[in-house]
Formats: structure tokens, C-alpha cells, sequence
């Protein structure tokens, strides 16, 4: 099933040089504590990031950029690396030197060139720590030689953090190559002298497959690395998924691994500066009781549901979520994610909410956003309308003011081409390569219709449960980040929302249409038909494909007969939209091939 994507972005060196300085001066300039603190771990992402960049392009071939750029970044990110640890171990009562001089030794190295940056995902989704590969690491021991290197992408800070616990200078990184499931290594940097030392291979993960690490492990086997001093750095205790082949297990097995969870760093820290609590009550006030977990569907128990299932949940995929009672009432604290990125959604989420479409939001720390928890209100069901009249009106109004205020690049989501093969393969995979056939009607289409894309932050969670309800007010849920999620679907047209609305709602024609208007109307842009068209079927098609890859992933006995039957609704519509002859969004609102407002 074809549903995770990459996030990449290209940018000019130069700026991202330039963006660095900013970044650190800010934090030169702020006192000592958890403020600084998050700015320099912002400023250790951003910098990873660049040396990710400049690494994957010196490794490329031919090579289009000198190594030592590379390696001027590597320096800049260890000595990051060094300042956030020391704030870190100081409980933030030392901030760390910022360090200035490394960071203007790597500008002038820098090429005048765009390059391609990848989203660390264990920062941006999934409430991956540095400070957790540093606690890991400092716990062993100093006195002997130790090798680090990092898989990147992500491993280029998670491996800075590991060589400073370490005492180990700036690590190498490395990326291995092939298939998700079968990574292999194709060179990488000398590995002189690499029998008489300890060996560190760090990364976040391990995924399905756990491959990526076990090809650096087996690189370093074959050069002559002993097996009783090979070292992994993972973010979780789980071991590979079920796609592990025989050899990666046998490595895994061999290999020491360390890792500090974030029950441990963050949660039931031994040190109060380093809890989540503490970190919000200055905010909020005291906590009353202890913090609630809501991740894995847990949050379901704390809603009022009206006698009625609550729904499919994806366990893995959910965000970290905590329930705090604290002296100004109920708080959700929610990992929107480290550095800029989660900075980002939170000044998203600040103006949905004064604009009234969103809860009360409080604040951010160091990755987590505090959300007013409104228990007082309820989660919608798919057939709303009926009780709730207002809610076409009401989602047009909200999708309107996303497309007029969240503009977004061009190049910052799938297009239409990706979107349609994705969906075509899924097709296939689920329904059989008859249905698959269907799909060349739209083919045609794709190329005038990607005229017509103005992208936006999506929703893209315009599911009913993440709707609430009660005394006249509607509010929406999980607004902030899902345009920018682990998946290959990103920004879109504003239509993406529209589809979605409809499909999850099972709005009428004339229902959605009145989206589509009101939607057109706040924002100033058209609805366009045949967008609608396009993008219902391709809708449908992830949706069911990411169902499907939840089923796959192993959930609780409990869970699986909510996945499936949502993997069956969303097969039973797109057939239904596959065997149709329409020639636009005649499910939901628009006819004659016009745009739909």
C-alpha cells in the first residue's frame, strides 16, 4: 500500500546559513531555561539537517559539492550537540555556549547552491527526543575509542548527541541504499583502525524491516568490527517489525542496544526541571493528579460517545497526547513537534482558535502544545447533519478561512500525478488489477487539472470524530499538522478538504455543494468541479490503503474490527466511484463539469 511519504524541501544554502545565525542569536539573547533550551534543540535540528543535505550531496555521483562543507556542518551540528547537552544535564540552569564560531566557519564553506532537506520524522511526528540518545549514551563508558555514525537522515543530530554522551568527537554519517526492507551499504568513509574500537550505530526506529541499521552493522562486521563491541542507538526497545529479514534479526541479536525512553526522560524524569508537568505550570498551574495517557485510543474513554463505538484507531501513527488536570481546569498537552516545524503549528493553532474553529490553545514547550480539553462537547457521528444542520455551513467556513489565511508552496505536497498512482496501485492491491483498470479515465486528465491546484495547509482529518459538538458550538480537532504528516499526501487544493468533508460525513449533493459555495465564498478562490472529480476517487483510495497498512501493523485484537470495517467502507465507495461513468463530482455536489463555487 502506497500511503507513507518523504518530506523534502529544496533551499539555498545560503538561507539555511542565514536562518542558523538567526536562530542562534535568539538564543544567545534569551535567560537560562527551558526556552533557550528548546531554541538551541531547534537550532541542533535545523543544523542536522543542512549536514544531512550537504552529506547526501558530496556522496552523490558524480560528487557536486567539496566534502569539507559537509564536514564544517557535522562540526557545527557536534557543537550543538554539546551546548543542548549541557543545558539538558544543568536541568536548563545552564544554557550552554552558543557556538558562534563554528557556525560562521560552516557559512563560509557553504555552496551557492539549492539543496534538498528531509524532514527528521522522529522529531516532527513521533516525540523522538535527542536528549534521550545523550542520556543513552553518557550512562556508558568514556574510556575507551568508540566510533560513531549515524544513519541519516535523522542520524546526523541523534549521532551528534550519542558522540558528546560518548566523549567521542563529530560522527560520520552514512545512508544506506536499495529497498526499504533490504538497505544495503554502497561505501561510506574509511574504516581504518575500526577492529579496536567500539562501534556505535545510531538511528531512529527500528521500522518494519529494520534493515538500515543492520546494513551499517553488517559494513562495519565485514571491515573488521569485533561483534561484542557493535552498538545500536534505536529510539524504541521493540526490535525490527515483521518484515525483518533471518540476517537483520541475527545482527539485531548480536548487537548491545541502548536507548532512554521518554517515559524516562520526560515523564517520571528523577530531575522536576526535565518533566512534562513542570514545563506547563507556569502556564496552567499545578497538576492536581497525574498526567493521563490518550495516545493508542486511549483518549476514546475520556469523550462522551452516546452509546456509540468509538473509532478506528492507527496506534502507531498517533501523536503523543497527555490529559492534564492542573488548577485552570483540563488541558490536553499534544507533541506537535520539536523545533521550527512544531513552533509552526502551534502559531497555527493560536490563530484557528481566535478565529473560533479551534479549542482554547495555552501554549508551547519544548514539543508539546496545551489544548483546552472540552469534555463538555462530543465527538460527532458520520450522519451529524441530521442533528446538526449548521455543520455544511460551518465546514465550508472553516475550509475557506484554511485556504485564504494557510497558503502553502507548490512543491510542498504530492501532485496529482503522485496522488493518482498511488491511488491506482492501491486500487490494485486491494480491489484487483480489474479495478485498478478503471482508473485510466482520469489519466487524461491529470495534466490540465494540475493547472489548476492552489495549494493550501489542508486538514486532511476531516473525519466526524474529529468534529465536536454540544450547545450550538462546533469546534474542530487535530487541525495543525496533518498537512505536513508522515504520509505522501501533504498540502493540497483546498478540494482535498471538500472530499474529505463529504465522504466522511456522507453528505448529500446539494450538502456538499454548500460546502464547496461557502468554502469558495470566505476564501475568494474557486471550488473547481473537475478537481472534485480527480480527487474523490484518489481520496478514497488512500484512505483505504492506510486502513489496510493498519490492519497489517499488528493492532490489538480489540481494534481490528473497527479497522476493518473502515477498510470496507472506504472499498465499498471507491468502487462505487470506479464503476461510475460520471464525468465529474457527481456524488457530492457539483454537475456539468463546472467549477462547484
Amino acid at each position: 500500500m502506497q500511503v507513507y511519504g518523504d518530506a523534502v524541501r529544496c533551499e539555498r544554502a545560503c538561507d539555511v546559513g542565514e536562518r542558523l545565525e538567526a536562530m542562534l542569536r535568539e538564543a544567545d539573547a534569551l535567560p537560562h531555561g527551558l526556552q533557550r533550551h528548546q531554541q538551541l534543540v531547534a537550532a541542533l535540528i535545523e543544523a542536522g539537517e543542512l549536514a544531512q543535505a550537504l552529506e547526501d550531496g558530496a556522496q552523490a555521483q558524480p560528487p557536486p559539492l567539496p566534502a569539507t562543507a559537509a564536514r564544517s556542518a557535522m562540526v557545527l551540528v557536534h557543537a550543538l550537540a554539546r551546548s543542548c547537552a549541557r543545558s539538558w544535564r544543568s536541568a536548563f540552569a545552564d544554557g550552554g555556549a552558543v557556538p558562534f564560531e563554528a557556525l560562521a566557519a560552516c557559512r563560509t564553506r557553504l555552496p551557492p547552491i539549492d539543496l534538498v532537506l528531509r524532514c527528521p520524522e522522529g522529531y516532527a511526528f513521533y516525540a523522538l527526543y535527542p536528549e534521550g540518545h545523550f542520556e543513552a549514551a553518557r550512562a556508558l563508558s568514556r574510556d575507551r575509542p568508540w566510533r560513531v555514525i549515524g544513519v541519516r537522515s535523522i542520524g546526523t543530530s541523534l549521532a551528534a548527541m550519542v558522540s558528546v554522551g560518548l566523549g567521542a568527537g563529530p560522527p560520520d554519517t552514512v545512508r544506506p541504499q536499495g529497498h526499504p526492507f533490504e538497505r544495503r551499504m554502497a561505501g561510506g568513509p574509511s574504516l581504518a583502525g575500526v577492529h579496536a574500537m567500539d562501534c556505535a550505530v545510531v538511528d531512529e526506529g527500528p521500522g518494519l524491516s529494520g534493515s538500515s541499521m543492520a546494513a551499517v552493522a553488517h559494513w562495519l562486521l565485514a571491515a573488521g568490527a569485533c561483534p561484542q563491541r557493535l552498538h545500536f542507538f534505536p529510539s524504541h526497545a521493540a526490535g525490527p517489525g515483521p518484515a525483518a529479514s533471518p540476517e537483520t534479526r541475527r545482527v539485531w541479536s548480536v548487537a548491545r542496544v541502548h536507548l532512554h525512553s521518554f517515559e524516562s526522560l520526560v515523564l517520571h524524569s528523577a530531575t522536576p526541571g526535565h518533566r512534562l508537568e513542570n514545563w506547563f505550570a507556569p502556564l496552567l498551574g499545578a497538576l492536581r493528579e497525574p498526567l493521563h495517557a490518550l495516545g493508542g485510543g486511549a483518549w476514546r474513554a475520556w469523550h462522551r460517545l452516546d452509546g456509540q463505538e468509538g473509532p478506528p484507531v492507527h496506534a502507531a501513527q498517533e501523536r503523543r497526547k497527555y490529559l492534564a488536570r492542573t488548577d485552570s481546569g483540563l488541558w490536553l498537552l499534544k507533541f506537535v513537534g520539536l523545533g521550527r516545524r512544531g513552533e509552526c503549528r502551534f502559531a497555527r493553532a493560536r490563530e484557528l482558535a481566535r478565529a473560533g474553529f479551534v479549542p482554547e490553545v495555552a501554549g508551547y514547550r519544548h514539543g508539546f502544545m496545551a489544548e483546552r480539553w472540552r469534555g463538555d462537547l462530543a465527538p460527532l457521528q458520520s450522519e451529524a447533519c441530521a442533528r446538526w444542520p449548521m455543520l455544511p455551513q460551518r465546514m465550508g467556513e472553516y475550509l475557506g478561512f484554511r485556504a485564504r489565511h494557510f497558503a502553502a508552496p507548490d512543491a510542498s505536497g504530492a501532485t496529482l500525478h503522485r496522488l493518482f498512482d498511488a491511488a491506482r496501485a492501491n486500487t490494485g492491491e486491494a480491489l484487483g488489477p480489474a479495478w485498478a483498470e478503471a482508473w485510466s479515465r482520469w489519466q487524461p486528465a491529470l495534466e490540465p487539472l494540475e493547472r489548476l491546484v492552489r495549494r493550501v495547509e489542508t486538514d486532511n482529518r476531516m473525519h466526524a470524530w474529529e468534529w465536536l459538538a454540544g450547545d450550538g458550538l462546533l469546534l474542530k480537532t487535530d487541525a495543525v499538522d496533518h498537512h505536513a504528516g508522515h504520509d505522501l499526501v501533504g498540502c493540497q487544493d483546498i478540494a482535498w478538504d471538500v472530499v474529505g468533508a463529504a465522504v466522511e460525513f456522507g453528505l448529500s449533493a446539494p450538502q456538499a455543494h454548500h460546502v464547496a459555495q461557502v468554502c469558495a465564498r470566505v476564501s475568494g478562490q474557486p471550488v473547481h468541479a473537475r478537481l472534485l472529480w480527480l480527487l474523490h476517487p484518489c481520496y478514497l483510495a488512500f484512505q483505504l490503503g492506510y486502513y489496510r497498512m493498519a490492519l497489517a501493523a499488528g493492532p490489538g485484537a480489540e481494534e481490528i474490527p473497527r479497522l476493518t470495517r473502515a477498510a470496507e467502507r472506504y472499498a465499498s465507495a471507491l468502487r462505487e466511484v470506479l464503476a461510475s461513468d460520471a464525468d465529474t463530482w457527481d456524488g457530492a455536489g457539483a454537475a456539468g463539469g463546472r467549477d462547484a463555487a
